[in-house]
Order: structure tokens, then sequence, then C-alpha cells
């Protein structure tokens, strides 16, 4: 790699006091992992840990700055981040980023945001068939998409998957923010209320026709599932499954915009668990706090640091894969269209472009203090060069390294 040559030279890793980073790298727990269970994870979710690990060092590129001033000595580094999902830190950028624009964007109107779940026997379904976590979308989305065409109208919809519960667990169900409200076929605003029992109805039929319909396709290797050998069973369990009650939240309709698109935020871009979470770490066990929707009460989960690790990693999403949809008048093939006359509707005349949020914008709305600015004489910092970071290859090629340098020493041992 090539290296900055300037006032001063930095080290290529840097510590970085990070909760999640400490969870993979104490005792090199991670690496166990892979040693154990490296056939369970997709060469991306690796990818992303390791990127994470690297986040905030020179390991993936760092831009150097020297103070404006010639006779101060002031020089800085700014670590390049690694935007992935892996990194509580990336993630908050990316979702204030993805809200930033939102805001812009959405008519600013009344919303339903509706929680789409199922009985937990068919979780591991989707855990083992990922594929299905795509078709969640568009059967929630149609389920609401349906109900407004019968009243003629054209709602807006934007949603989110999530693949875990508070505790960690895998638990996939989606969350949608409906307008309540659509175009007529006159391109007037009118209201529409969605009710619960219709909606769960459709949710609950359109679920059980899809597993039915791709049952040749799936693999069943699960605990609920695994006794499954023929068609004739697979009906049974499904319609087992569809007598059972199926937990469908109506949230409180928002009446301000931003309420509405906060909420959905905190679904995003973010790691499964936030590192203020994670409240002790102790002879290789983690302990942290959740809420318990059951019963309303936060408790404690403790669980080993290899467990904890196979939690994290389960929940990173394939590549590409899009964790963020929208549907009606917001999807990108109505949106040129169908929102201005929205905008005309709500008498909102056009979108503002959002302003990027930079990384002296956050930094500036975290600490109150320009980056960019000498700490030692006040004048400008003035960029001055760049190293170049390490690539995804490169960095699995170091894990490796790594891990065939602990085998031989704990051979030699």
């Amino acid at each position: 790699m090539t290296f900055y040559s300037g006032r001063r030279y930095h080290s290529q890793k840097e510590f970085v006091p990070r909760a999640t980073k400490l969870l993979f790298e104490k005792d090199n727990t991670w690496e166990k992992v892979l040693w154990e269970h490296a056939s369970t994870f997709t060469l991306w979710q690796i990818t992303c840990v390791e990127r994470m690990l690297a986040c905030g060092t020179n390991l993936i590129g760092a831009k150097h700055y020297d103070c404006g001033n010639s006779n101060c000595p002031h020089t800085k580094v700014i670590c390049q981040s690694c935007k992935t999902k892996a990194c509580s830190s990336c993630g908050t950028k990316s979702t204030e980023q993805w809200i930033a624009t939102q805001m812009e964007v959405m008519p600013d109107c009344e919303h339903q945001h509706i929680t789409f779940t199922m009985p937990s026997e068919l979780w591991p379904i989707f855990e083992v068939n990922p594929k299905l976590l795509n078709d969640l979308f568009s059967l929630a989305a149609n389920t609401l998409l349906n109900w407004a065409k019968k009243h003629g109208l054209e709602v807006g919809i934007f949603g989110a998957l999530h693949t875990y519960g508070r505790g960690l667990n895998w638990h996939p169900h989606i969350h949608l923010s409906v307008t309540r409200g659509g175009l007529d076929e006159n391109h007037s605003w009118q209201p529409i209320y969605f009710k619960k029992k219709q909606v769960e109805s459709h949710w609950r039929r359109g679920l059980i026709t899809l597993l039915r319909k791709k049952f040749s396709e799936l693999n069943l290797s699960t605990e609920s599932t695994g006794h499954i050998y023929d068609y004739r069973q697979w009906s049974i369990f499904l319609d087992s499954q569809y007598q059972r009650y199926w937990n469908l939240h109506f949230s409180k309709k928002t009446k301000a915009l931003k309420q509405t698109v906060n909420y959905l935020g905190r679904y995003l871009k973010r790691p499964p668990i936030s590192a203020s979470r994670l409240r002790h770490y102790s002879g290789g066990t983690v302990a942290f706090k959740y809420l318990d929707h059951r019963d309303g009460e936060h408790k404690t989960k403790v669980l080993t640091q290899k467990e904890m690790i196979l939690r994290y990693v389960s929940h990173i999403p394939q590549h590409h894969f899009k964790m963020v949809r929208y549907y009606g008048f917001l999807s990108n093939r109505k949106r040129g269209r169908l929102l201005p006359l929205v905008y005309l509707a709500l008498d909102k005349e056009t979108a503002n472009k959002a302003e990027t949020l930079s990384y002296a914008k956050l930094y500036k709305g975290l600490t109150r203090n320009d980056p960019y600015q000498c700490i030692l004489c006040g004048n400008r910092m003035i960029f001055r060069g760049f190293t170049k970071g390490a690539g995804n290859a490169e960095l699995l090629d170091g894990r490796r390294m790594s891990m065939r340098e602990s085998r031989r020493l704990r051979v030699a041992a």
C-alpha cells in the first residue's frame, strides 16, 4: 500500500474503542468462530465483519490533513469508514441520511404503521430459505394496495424488513408505513382506513398460499418442519398454522411525517444490536438488555461470546438485498408521474433535494466542533494526501493468513 509522505507517519492499525469490535476481537473469538462455523456464513457476511473490524483505521484508507498555518505542526488523519450493515457507526450515518432524504420526498400527511408477523413455527423456514424474504415485501404491500384499489385510491407505502427480535433471535417480519389517504381518479386526495381483521386475513392467506406453491423448492430441514417428507404433510402443517392467531400490530396513526420516518428509520441500516445495549463481558459470556414485548418489562439476556457473534452475523443481509422498498405512488415506476400530483393535492409545491449529511456536519452535530479546524491555532486544516486502503480480497487474505499463523502456533505449543 502507498502511504502519505508528510510530517508525521501513522500506524496502519489504530485502536478505536468500539464495543462491537471488542465483541469480535476479545480473546480472538471471531477467528475461533470462523474455524468452527465458517460454512454457515456467506462470503459477503464475512466480508462485512472484516470491513467493520477495519472501520476507523488506516487499514481501509485514510485522508491526511495539515494545518494551514505553516508555523503550526498539527496534523490530522481521518480514517475511512466501512459503510456496512455490520457497523453501528456507519449504520447510524446511513440511517440519518435516509431520514433526511425521506423528509424531503415523502408527502406530509397521516400515516399508519403496520407490523406484519407470522407464527414462530414459520420463522426457521425463512432462515434456511432466504430467497423467500423477497416475497414477504410484496405480500405485505399487496395486502394494502389491493384494499386501496377496491376504494379506487392510489396510496403510498414504504417498508423495511426486520429479521431479528429484541433478544437477537431469528424473527422475520415486515414494517410498513402507508399513507392514510390516496389519490382518486380525479387526482384528489381522499382519506382511507385499513381494517385490522381484513388486513390480517389477506396477509395470512397470501403467505400460506406462497408456501404451498414453493414446496418443491424449499429446504425444510428445520426443527419445526423436519418431519415433513411430502406435500400432504406440508399441507397439514400449513393448515395448522393458518388456523392460529396471527398478531399484526397496528400502531397509532402519526400526523407528523418526521415521527413516521424516524420510527421506520430505526429498522434500516443499523446492525441488529446497538453498542449501547452491550452491558457486560465476563468469562466468555456477553450480557445485553432488551424490552420484552410480552410483558413490557426490560430484561437481561446472557449469551456466550460465540453465540452472540453467530446471531449477530446471521442478521447481516445478503449482498445487494434491498432492506427498504417502496410501493404505490412512492414506487420508482410511478413516483415521477404521481408524486407531483400528490404534492398538489396536499398543497405542497415540489420536493426539495435533501442536503447531504457530510462527515463534517455529523461531527459538528455530535461534538459541536469543526473537525477541519486546527485545535492548536484555530486555522483551517488543508487536505494533503490519502492512504490507499485494502480491498475486500486483501482483508479476507489477511484473515486467512492470521488464522493459519494462529493454527501453526497452537500446533507448535
